[in-house]
């Protein structure tokens, strides 16, 4: 219920602050287990993200928030996962591999951290090696204009488009990768990710 209300009170804000719209949402599968691989270049990036689809979507967070009175109520309310970060969080990665093992959607953003230059940065393997364990579907997302809405740093300006993109899924089986094939799954989740986006995201 918390989730739910939520979800159509941030709908409703970005529409009417930022001129929200998606694409592609019928690309992202109704049931099943689903990660969301998406670029991070702002704040607004899980909201964003999550905002376009009715299925409620886990993300992953930094782990200091849960440590403030009001949203370490709220944070778990929202189906978000504690992360520490620098840390190699294995209880992160387990509790990624459950949500997706009950079948349930989550989002995360490969690079880590936000581009704090507006670019997107080099995808790490970790969501290749989560898809690989549980045989989800990764379905890439471009976020368009959160950077330009609110950039790391400095302050948010209304009115500044955001577009969420869904790409095409990428089917990836239950399997047990090598590092060459790791590295390679991840490379074709970041080009699907950035063939989304316009070339000023792009690195180099």
């Amino acid at each position: 219920m918390v989730y739910r209300i939520a979800w159509y009170i941030a709908n409703f804000l970005l529409r009417i602050l930022f001129g929200y719209r998606v694409e592609g949402a019928e690309n992202v599968p109704e049931t099943g287990p689903v990660i969301l691989a998406a670029n991070h270049l702002s704040i607004l990036d899980p909201i964003a993200v999550g905002s376009g689809i009715r299925r409620p979507v886990v993300f992953m967070a930094r782990s200091e928030p849960f440590k403030m009175p009001v949203l370490s109520w709220l944070l778990p309310r929202l189906y978000v996962i504690p992360v520490e970060r620098g840390t190699g969080d294995l209880g992160a990665i387990k509790t990624a591999i459950r949500v997706l093992k009950e079948g349930k959607a989550l989002g995360i953003f490969p690079s880590g951290t936000r581009g704090r230059e507006g670019k997107v940065l080099p995808f790490k393997t970790g969501v290749a090696a989560i898809a690989a364990r549980t045989g989800a579907t990764v379905v890439p997302v471009g976020v368009i204009g959160s950077y330009e809405a609110w950039p790391y740093g400095r302050k948010i300006y209304l009115r500044r488009p955001i577009k969420v993109v869904f790409g095409k899924p990428i089917r990836v089986s239950e399997q047990k990768l090598d590092h060459q094939a790791l590295d390679a799954l991840t490379q074709q989740i970041e080009a699907a990710v950035i063939a989304l986006l316009p070339p000023k995201y792009h690195r180099g």
